[in-house]
């Protein structure tokens, strides 16, 4: 029996799914096949280190946050026990002491309930244990191998295997290759090189000044002195992981409970400049009151009601793709609108009869963009209005995702995801509209269904009346350089003039956008050198990521697909649309689909290659499946 061989270049949450379907199909179709993993570091785990401390969260609760396939949306089951996140923790004795997590006796502390947030480095922890359990679960027909270096090249043998190169000179040839490396670190663009530059050549005489571009792994943050001026750009999920691991990290304590929240610094903390493009925080979820697998089931932003309006545009326009703000916005708005008329009035209004009011329609467009057309004379009218904006919608959050009427509308935007996918990726929309999209649109609906726990913001409201943090500036700030204070400076046009801040340390805390052309990792230049891979294109926009056909085989510089290779995750962000999401407990997952899809195709080209040998009694041959690291 000829063996076939696949590499899996990166072993996070993507890496696990190829897998998790690997062992599964494996299992009906016992071909024999050499499995190798390129994965520097612990498999699964990937950008969740089983090491980081417990003051950095998820930002879902924990019980809609799995890595298996709910049953019934694949074929082939699982090999091994598919536990929930939360269902793991308690199997394995955790239990929540305060603000921690901790293996304890059944008497100390409280259950793991389904609406904990649980620290990232559980979460690293359950990944990790997915792993060994899909090790064991492999029939011994296969075997499995890791290599703890990195890829650094691919290319195609002439016979047609692929040849991977790691960072110590071995090479591994294999017939199939998933590449699932997840995120990435861009070259630094013009404007963070003169940053860069600048804190360098001034360091002599500020020794605090820096400007730190990439904040992870949050070591980085290290060799922060207390009292420095420290500027964080950007008031999204990363931001939260770099305040916390500022105050919590540096033996601050919050006391109290809910919006009664105090904080006790520890004298350690630097001053924390909190900013970001338009000054605006993520909102925090709402309570979940859906349950594990309750979701809002559109009824005008549909699937269908897309794929319709691509006909008629072909018809009337002689394409397919649409404009987002024009077309889809009003069906996304009349859903959102749908939802928020039902609990603010008690009663679902009837879907065919329903039509989004003027008032309602300006009132999700505030929601959306609270700062259109709003100017601000001062800081002190910014601060007001921040703050306020904060506990109102912390209030909101409180109600939960359906009583709320605000919480309802805006968990819309992630409860159609699939629907969004449908309308933005492989070219849907025009070059201009997908642009437009993703600059304006994406951010805001981030900001509003994907923020963090309600902890953190009443957190932030905390550390802001204490003086620990503070806003400087509003929206429209600019960081600039003042060489005579050799500083960094925060620049606002507010009404009555504009303000200045000066800070010493710049982080940036905000993750890279995945693309080929400025990717620094040597396989992603080495990839684009051979014309393996091109950068995905709508038109002439660039939105990130790789080229990739239907098929999830990546395009080489002609246009070919290349069959043999899939490329699945952060890597294709661009042509795909919200590829980071981990599956969910009793919902149809994005990543296990692709995952499947991937992994079957690649099984019925090795059983159009040979034919399966079998004993006579049947039974698959038997190879003595191994499971070693190199």
């Amino acid at each position: 029996m000829k063996r076939n061989s696949v590499t899996i270049i990166g072993m996070g949450p993507r890496g696990l799914s190829v897998l998790e379907r690997l062992a599964a199909l494996l299992q009906r179709l016992p071909l024999a096949l050499d499995i190798r993993v390129i994965e520097p570091g612990d498999c699964g785990q990937g950008a969740h280190a089983a090491s980081q401390p417990q003051h950095l969260l998820i930002n879902t609760v924990a019980s809609q946050v799995t890595l298996f396939p709910t049953p019934g949306t694949v074929r082939d089951a699982p090999v091994c026990a598919t536990p929930s996140l939360t269902e793991w923790a308690r199997q394995h004795g955790y239990r929540r002491v305060g603000q921690r997590y901790l293996r304890v006796m059944s008497n100390v502390g409280a259950v793991i309930s389904d609406a904990d947030y649980l620290p990232r480095c559980l979460l690293g922890e359950y990944l990790g244990w997915v792993y060994q359990q899909l090790a064991a679960g492999l029939p011994d027909c296969a075997t499995l191998r890791q290599h703890r270096q990195r890829a650094v090249d691919l290319w195609r043998q002439p016979d047609g295997r692929c040849a991977v190169e790691l960072d110590n000179g071995f090479i591994e040839l294999s017939d199939f290759v998933f590449l699932t490396t997840g995120h990435g670190h861009n070259a630094a663009t013009e404007q963070e090189t003169r940053l860069s530059a600048f804190a360098r050549a001034h360091a002599a005489r500020n020794p605090q000044l820096a400007y730190v571009r990439q904040v992870y792994p949050l070591d980085n943050l290290a060799g922060i002195a207390a009292g420095t001026r420290v500027a964080v750009q950007g008031l999204g999920l990363s931001a939260h992981d770099v305040v916390a691991e500022l105050t919590v990290g540096r033996g601050g304590v919050f006391e109290g409970e809910g919006g009664a929240l105090r904080y006790r610094p520890s004298g350690k903390e630097p001053l924390l400049i909190l900013f970001s493009r338009n000054c605006l925080p993520n909102v925090a979820r709402g309570v979940n009151q859906k349950g594990l697998g309750g979701r809002h089931r559109p009824h005008y932003f549909t699937v269908d009601a897309i794929a319709a309006l691509r006909e008629q545009a072909l018809r009337e326009r002689g394409s397919r793709q649409l404009d987002f703000e024009r077309e889809l916005l009003p069906l996304l708005l009349r859903d959102m609108g749908l939802v928020y008329r039902g609990a603010r009035d008690g009663r679902m209004p009837d879907p065919a009869r329903y039509v989004l009011s003027v008032a309602d329609g300006v009132l999700l467009d505030r929601l959306l963009f609270p700062l259109r057309g709003r100017r601000f004379a001062a800081l002190a009218d910014f601060r007001a209005y921040l703050d306020d904006y904060l506990r109102s919608d912390l209030a909101e959050a409180e109600l939960g995702n359906v009583i709320s009427a605000v919480k309802g509308a805006t968990d819309v935007l992630r409860d159609v995801r699939a629907s969004l996918q449908a309308a933005v990726e492989h070219g849907g929309l025009t070059p201009e509209s997908h642009r437009h999209f993703l600059e304006v649109f994406h951010p805001a609906i981030n900001r509003v269904s994907f923020g963090p726990p309600r902890r953190r913001n009443q957190e932030w409201l905390a550390l802001l009346a204490c003086g620990v943090a503070t806003l400087a500036s509003g929206p429209g700030a600019s960081v600039e350089c003042d060489e005579a204070a050799a500083s960094f400076v925060l620049e606002t046009p507010f009404l009555s003039g504009p303000l200045r801040a000066h800070f010493d340390v710049l982080l940036s805390a905000r993750l890279d956008a995945y693309s080929p052309q400025t990717d620094v990792s040597p396989l992603s230049r080495n990839l684009l050198r051979r014309g393996l891979v091109r950068p995905y294109l709508n038109g002439n926009y660039h939105p990130g990521g790789i080229d990739i056909d239907a098929d999830s085989h990546p395009l080489d510089a002609s246009g070919l697909p290349l069959a043999t290779l899939w490329v699945l995750g952060y890597p294709v962000e661009g042509a795909h649309y919200y590829t980071h999401a981990l599956p969910r407990p009793l919902m149809a997952s994005r990543q296990v689909r692709d995952a499947d899809r991937c992994v079957s195709a690649m099984f019925a080209a090795m059983a159009s290659q040979q034919a399966i040998e079998t004993h006579p009694h049947g039974a698959p041959i038997s190879s003595g499946g191994t499971l070693s690291q190199s």
